[in-house]
């Protein structure tokens, strides 16, 4: 049988999580190298859930709340993201500031998909339409990642 959604999403979930807690530390080595690599699974994660994930849940009622908060705070993650970029690491206090923001507001999004939004999923939708919607998570997150040098 084919991975649920809400599976894939969880272990992404996981990973980003450990990525944030270690970037929000000080004293984090190759900072630079490890923002990247979070971003790089980061960024996708946020394009597939807003290609595939929340147009689908949007079209519940019991999820459509839920859902265009989750659209929102996708955005303030984005602008923080943003503003991360053009920070400098030398300044690491001011960095690991804005990067604890930003841990905080994905723990706080991933709280509620994974405490509200995967429960009425899984009451809502077969086991079929969840490992459909993960194929097509899968391929979205595809279309916008890098592609590497040949």
């Amino acid at each position: 049988m084919a991975q649920s959604i809400i599976d894939t999403l969880k272990e992404e979930h996981k990973m980003v999580l450990s990525e944030l807690a270690e970037l929000s530390e000080k004293g984090t080595s190759n900072r630079e190298r490890k923002y990247s690599t979070m971003k790089e699974s980061l960024l996708p994660h946020l394009v597939g859930e807003e290609k595939v994930l929340y147009p689908r849940t949007r079209e519940e009622p019991e999820m459509r709340d839920i859902s265009l908060e989750g659209i929102e705070e996708h955005g303030a993650v984005k602008t923080l993201l943003s503003q991360l970029d053009s920070a400098s690491t030398a300044e690491e206090d001011v960095w690991v500031a804005k990067m604890r923001v930003i841990q905080e507001n994905v723990a706080h999004h991933i709280r509620e998909e994974e405490d509200q939004l995967f429960p009425a999923m899984q009451k809502k939708m077969s086991s079929d339409e969840l490992s459909t919607l993960n194929t097509r998570y899968e391929d979205a997150k595809k279309a916008v990642l890098p592609v590497a040098p040949r």
